[in-house]
């Protein structure tokens, strides 16, 4: 279910530090560091056993791409924006991965995701679902559940979490 009728802006900043902002497709290899790093993909994707390469990424965005508005998490560092993780907001899955552990537990997650609710209320979506965070992932679930979203299902591997916004 893709975010109809709506224009995606271009960049959206969250500080004088930290922004959103739409990747054209070219760019789009600039994540692959990102998920050849086994730790992302494991809290992110569950994957344990292989790294992502370029065709897999590509598929990834473009269905990313087709459900809702996806950005490049960047981070102003050295003088120029630097490409440091992605974001998704839809209202069926709001997949975010920080693509740089030295990024990590400083606070971005909570940046981005507010950030994203606010742009979510702008474009008067009535709910956002976050459909799997692993069980084992316990800093998403303590994130998502500190900005307001509520576990609504979970299995033996995952949890179901959803942020209404009326």
């Amino acid at each position: 279910m893709a975010i109809k009728n709506i224009i995606q802006p271009h960049t959206i900043l969250i500080d004088e530090y930290l922004r959103l902002r739409y990747p054209n497709k070219v760019e789009w290899e600039k994540a692959l560091p990102w998920y050849q790093n086994l730790s992302i993909l494991y809290y992110s994707e569950g994957v344990t056993d292989k790294v992502y390469d370029m065709d897999i990424i590509n598929r990834m965005y473009e269905y990313l791409s087709k459900i809702g508005e996806l950005y490049f998490i960047e981070i102003y560092e050295e003088n120029h924006w630097k490409a440091i993780g992605d974001a998704t907001l839809s209202e069926i899955n709001m997949p975010i991965a920080i693509g740089y552990e030295k990024y990590w537990g400083k606070g971005i997650g909570k940046k981005v995701i507010s950030q994203l609710i606010q742009r979510a209320k702008e474009i008067k979506l009535k709910k956002i679902c976050i459909p799997a965070i692993y069980r084992y992932n316990k800093r998403s679930q303590n994130l998502f559940r500190t900005m307001g979203f509520v576990e609504v299902n979970s299995n033996d591997r995952e949890k179901t979490f959803e942020l209404k916004l009326n």
